[in-house]
């Protein structure tokens, strides 16, 4: 067999040897992925619910043993602030309003305490289902129309409808300035059904 023969006869059984770069781009993926859910699993609830439901403005109290209904009250809107008065927040433990969006609808909005004492200011609708009343029930927040349960510290979905708890009520980010409630009207005037 000639040189050249026996050249090409091993190179159709030599390998060409492949480049590990692939390889460890993959690892790096993989312990970037692995850090990240230690993280967030290493992340406590109460440092979460601290960013979305703000410090705590009143004292703690608990809801077990008990279902609070929403009661209505009646927003004033003042310039670009919606305002409802804290005390009655305060002494319902949950209650509804409603305010226009930009497109005229009437969005439900609700406020309540936590047990943790923070406040919670933001849309009062379960949109898959368009339940739009909740209670507090021990320390659970339930769609009255769909059962649907969420945490009342955070908004987890608990148990019920999937597509319902894939859409929790929305913070609207409001402050308290002495006793009045205060929302910033254009959260309400932007705010859209999120499943349509």
């Amino acid at each position: 067999m000639s040189p050249q023969k026996r050249f090409e006869k091993k190179r159709q059984f030599t390998r060409k040897e492949k480049s590990k770069w692939p390889i460890l781009l993959g690892a790096l993926l993989v312990v970037l992925a692995a850090a990240f859910a230690l993280y967030q699993h290493t992340t406590t609830p109460a440092q979460a619910d601290k960013g979305y439901f703000g410090e705590p403005v009143t004292s703690p109290r608990s809801y077990l043993g008990r279902v609070v209904s929403m009661t209505p009250v009646e927003p004033v809107i003042a310039g670009d602030e919606i305002r409802i008065p804290f005390s009655e927040v305060e002494e319902m433990g949950i209650v509804y309003f409603e305010v226009a969006n930009d497109e005229g609808f009437l969005v439900p909005l609700m406020a309540y305490i936590t047990p943790s004492g923070r406040i919670f200011a933001g849309s009062s609708m379960c949109e898959p289902c368009l339940g739009r009343t909740f209670s507090l029930a021990g320390e659970t927040l339930v769609c009255d129309n769909c059962r649907t349960t969420y945490t009342i510290e955070s908004h987890e979905f608990i148990s019920g409808s999937v597509a319902c708890g894939s859409y929790p009520p929305v913070n609207m980010q409001a402050t308290l300035q002495g006793d009045m409630l205060i929302i910033p009207l254009q959260e309400v005037l932007e705010w859209r059904i999120r499943t349509l």
